[in-house]
Formats: C-alpha cells, sequence, structure tokens
C-alpha cells in the first residue's frame, strides 16, 4: 500500500516537471513567432515606407512574396489608412498585382467573424468582377455584420443591387444594426428616390425607417422639407424623432411650427431631438418652449433645452438665470449646472 503511494507521488511529480517543461517550450516558442513577426512586420512597413517614397514596386513585391499574408493584410491596411489620392492608388495597384486581393477573398469565405467583416471591407479597394461577385456572396453570408459590411462595399463601388432587394439580403436582423445608417448614408446619390420610397414605408420596421431618413437629412436637399415635415406626424417616436432631426440640420425658419410641436410630444426622444434644434434657431420664439422644457422628468431633455437657452443669446440666458434663482426643484438644479458649466467654458 505505502510502495503504491510512493510510486504515484514520484509518478505525479514527474509529469508535473514534464508538464512544466512543456509549457516553458510552448512559452519559448511562442516568443520567438511573435519576435518573428515583428520582424516580419518591420520589414514590410520598411518596403512600403520606400515604396511610397520611390515608386519602385520591383521590390515591395518581393518582400509581399516572402511576408505571411495575415501580417501583408493587417500591416497593409494600416498603412493605407494613412494614405490618400495618387499615392493610396499606387500601392493599391502592387496589392493587386501581388495577389492581395486574392487572399481577401478566401479570408471573406472561410475566415471568422471579425476577419469576414473586414475582409469584406478591404475588398472595397480593389474593385473588378471577382471582387463585385465575392461581395456579392456575402450578402448571403450567416453573420448580418458581414452583410452590412459587404453592401457598404458594394456601395462604394457603385455596384449594390435595388434598395428593396439589398434590405431583404440584409433581413429584419440585420435591419436593427447601428451600421445601417451608415449603410444608407453610402446610397448612390441616383438612388436617393428608393431611400425616400423606404422611409415612407409603412409596412417597414421604424428603426429601418428612421435610418433612411438620417441617412436623407445628410443630404441637405432643401426639397425634402415637406417630406420631412409630414413624416413628423407619424405615429412611430423614432421616425418622429428622426424627422426632427433632419429638419434640424436644413436651419430653415419654415420648420419652426414643427419643432415647436415637437416640444410638447408624449414621447422623451421625441421631445429630446425637438430641444436639440430649438437651440440653431435664434428666435425669441423659442425661448418659452425650451424653458418648459426644464422641467421635463427626463433628465437629458432638461440638459438639452439648458444648452438650448445658454446658446439663445441674452434673452436666453437671463430666462436660465431666473429659473437657476428661483424655489428648489428640477428646472432649477439643471440651470445651475447648465450655467456653470457655461461659466466654465
Amino acid at each position: 500500500m505505502l510502495y503504491g503511494i510512493w510510486n504515484l507521488s514520484v509518478a505525479l511529480a514527474l509529469a508535473s516537471i514534464f508538464i512544466l517543461l512543456g509549457l516553458i517550450m510552448v512559452r519559448v516558442v511562442d516568443m520567438r513567432r511573435a519576435t518573428r513577426r515583428a520582424a516580419q512586420r518591420k520589414r514590410f512597413f520598411s518596403a512600403l515606407i520606400r515604396f511610397s517614397a520611390d515608386g519602385e514596386d520591383t521590390a515591395l513585391k518581393r518582400v509581399i512574396a516572402e511576408t505571411p499574408n495575415p501580417i501583408v493584410l493587417d500591416a497593409g491596411f494600416e498603412f493605407l489608412a494613412m494614405l490618400r489620392g495618387d499615392e493610396r492608388a499606387r500601392t493599391e495597384a502592387v496589392f493587386a498585382e501581388a495577389g492581395v486581393p486574392d487572399y481577401i477573398r478566401r479570408r471573406l469565405r472561410r475566415a471568422n467573424e471579425a476577419e469576414r467583416i473586414f475582409a469584406a471591407e478591404a475588398l472595397a479597394s480593389f474593385p473588378g468582377e471577382t471582387t463585385i461577385a465575392a461581395l456579392n456572396r456575402a450578402l448571403g453570408d450567416r453573420t448580418r455584420e458581414v452583410r452590412l459590411a459587404a453592401a457598404i462595399s458594394l456601395n462604394g463601388l457603385g455596384q449594390s443591387p435595388a434598395l428593396a432587394e439589398l434590405m431583404e439580403k440584409i433581413g429584419a436582423g440585420g435591419q436593427r444594426s447601428r451600421r445601417l445608417v451608415e449603410l444608407l448614408r453610402t446610397i448612390p446619390q441616383e438612388k436617393a428616390p428608393e431611400l425616400v420610397d423606404f422611409a415612407a414605408r409603412e409596412d417597414a420596421p421604424p428603426f429601418s425607417r428612421a435610418a433612411a431618413i438620417e441617412a436623407l437629412s445628410h443630404s441637405a436637399d432643401p426639397q425634402l422639407m415637406p417630406f420631412f415635415s409630414n413624416l413628423a406626424s407619424a405615429d412611430e417616436p423614432e421616425i418622429v424623432a428622426a424627422a426632427i432631426r433632419g429638419l434640424g440640420r436644413f436651419g430653415h425658419p419654415s420648420v419652426l411650427p414643427t419643432v415647436l410641436a415637437a416640444t410638447k410630444s408624449t414621447d422623451w426622444q421625441v421631445r429630446y431631438e425637438a430641444a436639440e434644434v430649438a437651440a440653431a434657431f435664434p428666435s425669441p420664439d423659442m425661448i418659452e418652449p425650451l424653458a418648459a422644457l426644464l422641467s421635463d422628468p427626463e433628465w437629458s431633455v432638461r440638459y438639452a433645452a439648458g444648452k438650448g437657452l445658454r446658446n439663445l443669446g441674452t434673452a436666453g440666458r437671463d430666462r436660465l438665470i431666473a429659473f437657476a434663482e428661483g424655489t428648489a426643484s428640477r428646472g432649477q438644479r439643471t440651470a445651475s449646472m447648465v450655467l456653470q458649466e457655461g461659466s466654465r467654458a
């Protein structure tokens, strides 16, 4: 019995030693691999810098061929992000000749989710039939963020399908993504009527319609003001809030009645957007509606109203001071805080 216990303890001790040695070897291998990758990355960056200086592509192509593809992709696009115009175009052309787009397309098919998203975005730098085909296939990817990234790249290349078809491929889940606004903002200008039609569709999800309104508002097309004013009377708060925010970007006095009506909405998001927009109009008509919002039950609405009054000149600031010097209340505390922030600024 004791002999067996002794043998077991010796075996366990030997096993622990071997495991420790194994861990040390793994650590050594990882350190050597990391050192090698760092050296390869440095060499690749040096080749890119030399190429940007002398334009000689032979040496760069040789370094690309000798550098592992993951390092080329990671470091290469980090470098491209610092370039603009012809210099970036020349570097992208060398990457294309060296076969980098082929590797990116393979990653778009077989890599993990994060790498597929990156691949879909990176392919926008390499236009062509094979790229368009790969991105169109990615519109059927199992992950919504990959589908959105592919759609954004297709928009950037001017090769996106019709908006209705695109939204169908993205799916209902994809239309809840925050990247949807980015996608819709990249819709080519000639497809703006499709965006207007989508924003007006009552059967579309409110979040998606609000994203379309947000994208349209950045066009600053004054012909859209009546359309936005009409959407400001919709039933869905998300749509109304987006419409009010869009009207504020136009900055035209004709939208004042709509904004004033929105300050009395039952939805706090709409009241918040109305308070934000009201501050952009140096009109005495905005002072009392903003002052009323200083007593709003939602802190973000009160704060936006206070900032709005502070930005409306002497009359607005005087109204804010009157609130701050009044009896203790939510509005009084908000007014005091906004005034203190203004004095520090």
